[in-house]
């Protein structure tokens, strides 16, 4: 009751206030208590146009039942962490320019498959007196804190070594496991939204593959996710209802042949689609009574052209000019019964009027 009586002065007696230097909502060590913990200061119009001013920050609504349940925030995190007025304010920067957004969307995160999890999980027990270097390869080792096996795999995935670099282009876990890449929205494997459901893999990889300017600074010439959705298992993932069940789903999508954590690049011995020994051990994880010539026949996702397979070529554009062709004479023959038929009707009605008339 104490607790409640403070908690309402507190609301009805709140100024205006400037941020601590560092962090533009950055409570005092050993933060707990709600609100952003920041000094009172005089009115806005005192203040200098450098000065950050936050809105006071209002208690969480707790009494409300059909409140999205969002995480067990033991500290109240989500008092400024979760307060749309001041979205604009809770911005970092990464090495690479790249902004990390601080805010916590509550209501878009509340399907995350962490929301029972509290904040300091994550963040730690005194998170505002932690130093991070909010980049790719962190995100990625406090995920693996947990998700020690997956992150072990993508530590030496064609992904994972280059972030060790210092590379910022390649996907870390957010990038895959959420398709705003938040980490507060992770949704599970199997939930027909993830961006990890067999029927949306191909649209996840195809956010950095079927980007044309990372594409081309790496020097991959391939147009991957085209070629993917011409084949027949792209067809069969397109053409999946959108909450098919996994049983719908039983055709190969990028992880089935590349791996998931373990991505391993194209060019790399040990890969699953290098060469045809290992591509053939692939292929029979689905097709098990597939033989050497299964796979002879395999392009890649190279596009073929006049050069590169040109049977394959010159017999797509004839089978393209044939199909038009038919289709083309069909509709004529169509179309020209039709012209007769109402040509002959309509002589018909013209001759009996005409006899009526008489």
């Amino acid at each position: 009751m104490c607790a409640l009586v403070a908690l309402v002065a507190a609301s009805l007696t709140a100024t205006q206030a400037v941020a601590h230097p560092g962090n533009s909502c950055d409570p005092e060590p050993g933060h707990g208590d709600p609100g952003c913990h920041v000094e009172p200061t005089a009115p806005a119009s005192n203040l200098s146009p450098s000065d950050t001013v936050i809105p006071p920050s209002a208690p969480r609504t707790v009494g409300d039942p059909n409140a999205a349940q969002m995480f067990a925030d033991r500290s109240n995190c989500l008092s400024c962490h979760g307060n749309p007025a001041i979205i604009n304010l809770l911005t970092k920067k990464r090495p690479d320019g790249s902004l990390v957004v601080l805010y916590v969307d509550v209501v878009g995160s509340s399907n995350s498959v962490h929301r029972y999890k509290d904040c300091t999980s994550c963040h730690g027990e005194r998170p505002h007196d932690t130093t991070s270097p909010l980049s790719k390869l962190s995100l990625s080792q406090k995920c693996g804190s947990c998700h020690e096996y997956e992150y072990q795999q993508h530590m030496s995935s064609v992904h994972g070594v280059p972030l060790q670099q210092g590379n910022s282009d390649p996907a870390t876990c957010t990038d895959c496991h959420s398709k705003t890449q938040d980490p507060h929205n992770v949704v599970r494997v199997l939930d027909p939204t993830s961006s990890t459901y067999p029927k949306n893999i191909a649209e996840t990889c195809a956010r950095c593959h079927n980007d044309p300017r990372l594409m081309d600074k790496y020097g991959i010439v391939e147009k991957v996710y085209t070629s993917y959705m011409r084949s027949f298992h792209g067809k069969a993932i397109k053409l999946a209802p959108k909450n098919s069940p996994l049983a719908q789903l039983d055709t190969a999508t990028c992880a089935s042949c590349h791996g998931a954590h373990n991505v391993t690049a194209v060019n790399d011995p040990s890969a699953p689609v290098a060469g045809m020994d290992n591509l053939l051990n692939t292929c029979r994880t689905c097709h098990r009574d597939a033989g050497p010539e299964f796979v002879s026949g395999f392009m890649g996702h190279r596009a073929v052209n006049s050069d590169f397979l040109p049977q394959v070529y010159w017999g797509s554009k004839s089978f393209r000019v044939f199909s038009q062709a038919m289709l083309g004479g069909g509709l004529l023959i169509v179309a020209t019964s039709l012209s007769l038929r109402v040509g002959s009707w309509a002589r018909r009605k013209i001759r009996h009027r005409s006899g009526k008339e008489g």
